[in-house]
Formats: C-alpha cells, sequence, structure tokens
C-alpha cells in the first residue's frame, strides 16, 4: 500500500511538472517595445497627429464613425482644434485600445485546466458520471 502511495503522488508530480512546462512554454503577449528619444522626449504635436490620423485611416473605425453620422471630413477639423495637452490625452489613449482582445490565452488556459482534471481523475480511478 505504501509503495502505491509513493508511485501515486510520483505520477501526480510528474502531471503537475509537465503541465508547469506547458503553461511556460507559451509565450506570454509582452507590453514592452524598445523607446527611442522621441518616445521619452514629450512628443510633439506632429507625433500624436499622426497617431491619431493613423487610426483614423483604419477602414473599420471609419465606417463606425460614419454609421454614427461623423464623416471623416468632419473629424480632421474638430481633431485641429484641440489644443496640445488634450491631442496628446486623446492619441495615449488611443495606445490602450486591443481590437479584438486577447482570448487567445483564455482559452489555451481553459484547455490545460480540463486536461490536467481528466489526467488526475484517470490516475485516482475516478470516473464522472452526468446523469
Amino acid at each position: 500500500m505504501r509503495l502505491f502511495k509513493r508511485l501515486y503522488f510520483r505520477q501526480i508530480a510528474l502531471v503537475v511538472a509537465f503541465s508547469m512546462f506547458v503553461i511556460g512554454a507559451i509565450p506570454a503577449k509582452s507590453m514592452a517595445y524598445v523607446a527611442g528619444t522621441e518616445a521619452v522626449a514629450a512628443p510633439g504635436r506632429a507625433v500624436d497627429m499622426a497617431k491619431v490620423q493613423r487610426v483614423l485611416e483604419s477602414r473599420l473605425v471609419a465606417d463606425k464613425l460614419e454609421a454614427t453620422g461623423l464623416p471623416t471630413a468632419e473629424i480632421m477639423p474638430r481633431i485641429d482644434r484641440l489644443d496640445d495637452d488634450e491631442l496628446h490625452q486623446f492619441a495615449s489613449q488611443l495606445d490602450g485600445l486591443y481590437p479584438g482582445g486577447d482570448a487567445l490565452g483564455v482559452v489555451i488556459a481553459l484547455l490545460v485546466i480540463v486536461i490536467l482534471v481528466m489526467v488526475i481523475m484517470k490516475l485516482s480511478d475516478r470516473k464522472i458520471i452526468i446523469r
């Protein structure tokens, strides 16, 4: 009986070690980037304006704005009227937007958890019966 418990815990340790290896092998989404001297210094109006224009040139954004009743021809004069601080704040908020989200990591984590539970149940000779 003692030998069986030792073998049982050894198998569980191997499964946990393997799952930690798999989780560690999945690259995490990094938010870091190399900052040049222009990014460290206070960005000028031209840099912020270029960032806003790049986002507005996106077809998806343009379609959404036109659906709300704001054609692209009206948007640029409104953005030109913003002062430097407001434009910088708006451009920095654009950096935080991630269209589509990051659901792949959540799906992979759920799959690993389900597989781990199934392996542990199999190793302990237990079955889940759903009636």
